[in-house]
């Protein structure tokens, strides 16, 4: 399959030309064709007459250029024609420095929504142009997908078990308040507008669906493990999420693992600990090469049901301390710190803090550091 992106930016060509080739190289059938953006009008004109699977915008675009906006304004109009079914709806990445996303895109939280992924031209497009391609490749696949099941979709039942690949017994497993919001607007939502709710709200939200890393916490199974790739994607293939973006984000139904779980083992799992777990996920699986998850800290209790959000390391919520940012929906999980993660500056330095309740406990934390 062929996938073209259009790419603006303002840089010099040479610049954007060795980005492009690199990203090019990790997948195949992966093309992107680079431009310096014209004025608006031109622009919308081309995109209306050149057919596209995905744009890639330069967060600042009239810096070095004829063009007189910036990228979320561009955005904001594709949008706009796509609700009005003017214009086809893609994906929309932005790409930027990382002095330029914090002095304009990191304060700008209504425009985020643009966009279906930011990136960093240094740090991700080159240092990790691998994740970058292959990203970019999923989305343009997902939003071919949920096109076409937008347009066959009839009712919200049917646009959940198409939208995410579930049979009718099993939209009974999802949180109510999950399928009122998914279809509470009459009539279809416009395609980036189920791809904002699926990424966000489900892919990159550990809640109905956990990624591999969750998974392993809960299993108590260390994710280096020579058999983990083949507990995952063989024995608990049926609990796979098979919905847009899929091809690059794996993620695995919740509700499945426990169905699974409680037929294999007819314990509860949350009641656990990790080397409790790992002794009967070894001999319901007969995979003998799957090693114990050791706690973070010592000390640290191993009834593991979330990671540090910094780290990616299992731990017990009692022993986490819940991070800032948006508030959750009900079927969704919080996220946490680890206590090393809250003392560490590296916490700080990604942008990942600790909740404004935490601040007793964090003052605690520090107090005893500072005294051992």
């Amino acid at each position: 399959m062929s996938l073209r992106y259009l790419y603006l930016d303002d840089e010099q060509e040479e610049k954007t030309k060795s980005i492009v080739e690199l990203l090019e190289s990790e997948v195949d059938g992966l093309e992107i064709i680079t431009d310096t953006p014209k004025s608006f009008g031109d622009e919308i004109k081309r995109l209306k007459r050149e057919e596209y699977d995905g744009l890639m915008f330069d967060l600042r675009l009239d810096v070095k250029s004829e063009a007189e906006y910036r990228a979320f304004t561009l955005a904001q109009e594709i949008r706009t024609r796509a609700t009005e079914g003017t214009m086809r709806d893609i994906p929309i990445v932005v790409c930027s420095t990382d002095t330029k996303l914090k002095k304009s895109y990191n304060k700008d939280a209504t425009g985020h929504d643009l966009f279906d992924r930011k990136y960093l031209k240094e740090e991700e497009l080159v240092e990790k142009s691998d994740r970058v391609a292959k990203e970019m490749v999923s989305l343009a696949i997902g939003y071919k997908e949920i096109t076409k099941i937008r347009s066959e979709a009839r009712g919200v039942g049917p646009q959940l078990k198409q939208f995410f690949g579930l049979k009718d017994e099993e939209l009974a497993y999802l949180d109510i308040r999950l399928i009122e919001h998914f279809g509470k607007v009459e009539g279809k939502l416009p395609v980036h507008e189920y791809a904002r709710f699926i990424l966000n709200e489900m892919i990159f939200t550990s809640g109905p669906l956990v990624d591999a890393n969750i998974l392993a916490a809960r299993l108590g199974v260390n994710k280096e493990s020579d058999d983990f790739q083949d507990l995952i994607h063989n024995k608990l293939k049926s609990s796979i999420y098979k919905g847009p973006f899929n091809t690059y984000w794996k993620r695995w139904w919740w509700h499945s693992i426990e169905n699974w779980w409680n037929k294999k083992v007819k314990e509860n799992l949350a009641f656990m600990t990790a080397t409790e777990r790992l002794e009967a996920l070894k001999k319901a699986t007969k995979l003998d090469n799957l090693n114990i998850q050791e706690p973070r800290n010592e000390g640290d209790s191993t009834y593991f049901w979330t990671i540090c959000e910094l780290y990616k390391t299992p731990i017990d919520p009692v022993d986490g301390f819940l991070v800032q940012g948006k508030e959750p929906f009900a079927w969704q999980d919080s996220n946490y710190l680890s206590y090393d993660a809250v003392l560490s500056p590296e916490s700080k330095a990604s942008n990942i803090f600790p909740h404004q309740i935490e601040q007793e406990r964090v003052k605690e934390l520090i107090k005893m550091n500072s005294a051992t």
